[in-house]
């Protein structure tokens, strides 16, 4: 009997300590730490090291190993490992990783494969809609590709979601520049349009029929807020009347959303949100005289 409780005490104690072991070595690695660690390394340009630390960190399997794997994959990159780093990304983009997909379409886009890049990016756009730089490189590429309404759509809903000011202010400037007649002058209606449909052409002859002067770059504060309304609430409202002609991606994705502003009366609290970056204090001025108004476009927008 003593033999038998011996036994059993030796077979806890070893199962008890190896439990143990495990349970200090979990709790000594500290994985948030790592990963900063990893972005430290990475921002003071130590790729090789960083490397190691990703490598840790994607062993280690816990909450960073996506960031890790695209840290890593950042790393392959500028080492100058284009295979290995492309072999992240589709791993990423198989686990339905928007981030993966948004910096595996930044690396198509250096690379000139533009189709592949727009494709990436809309994937992230379907997996993330939150994802505020996907949003600025489609129109990157559309605005590249000569489509004004496919370059707009994306700057609009950008505008809507990000919280960064840089980036707003980004968005808002680009929105402006392809608001004026002069963005014939970067050539943007003479280019050649490739994978385009007539529906998306004609809303460029639309467009460029509206921006019949320069002036919005001219205007400041609210004067420049109500052209920017008037041109908003044009395209929005020529959009709710045509929009069932298009049956692409920018519908699904942005086209759908704005023309539900229309019906609502939202297309001014939307305008003067959007415009919220360059001019603050005209923007409070409105939300003070149309407050009830501005309050339901953004419990609606929240519900979204």
């Amino acid at each position: 009997m003593r033999r038998a409780l011996f036994t059993l005490f030796i077979i806890f104690a070893f199962c008890a300590n190896d439990y143990g072991q495990r349970y200090l070595n979990d709790y000594a690695y500290d994985e948030e730490a790592h990963y900063q660690q990893a972005m430290s390394l990475f921002e003071q340009t130590k790729i090789a090291l960083c490397v190691e630390e990703c490598k840790t960190l994607i062993k280690h399997d816990g909450k960073r190993t996506e960031d890790a794997l695209i840290l890593l994959a950042l790393c392959r990159e500028i080492q100058g490992f284009d295979r290995a780093a492309i072999h992240i990304y589709k791993r990423l983009v198989e686990q339905n990783s928007a981030a993966g997909a948004f910096h595996y379409g930044v690396m198509m886009e250096k690379k000139g494969k533009l189709n592949e890049a727009e494709s990436l990016f809309q994937k992230s756009i379907t997996l993330d809609r939150t994802l505020t730089e996907s949003h600025l490189h489609l129109s990157n590429i559309m605005l590249i590709q000569g489509h004004r309404f496919k370059a707009m759509m994306p700057l609009y809903y950008a505008l809507l979601v990000s919280s960064n000011r840089q980036t707003q202010d980004h968005a808002y400037s680009q929105l402006l520049n392809l608001w004026r007649k002069s963005a014939q002058a970067i050539d943007i209606l003479n280019k050649k349009k490739e994978t385009s449909n007539s529906f998306n052409i004609s809303m460029d002859n639309y467009i460029s029929s509206i921006a019949t002067t320069d002036s919005i770059s001219s205007l400041e504060g609210a004067a420049q807020i109500k052209k920017l309304y008037e041109y908003t609430s044009l395209l929005f409202k020529h959009l709710l009347e045509t929009s069932e002609n298009n049956l692409d991606f920018y519908q699904i994705y942005y086209t759908d959303f704005f023309v539900t502003l229309v019906p609502r009366n939202f297309v001014e609290p939307y305008v003067y949100y959007i415009s919220d970056i360059k001019h603050h204090p005209i923007v409070l001025e409105w939300i003070n005289d149309n407050g009830y108004l501005f309050n339901e476009f953004r419990l609606w927008m929240e519900a979204q």
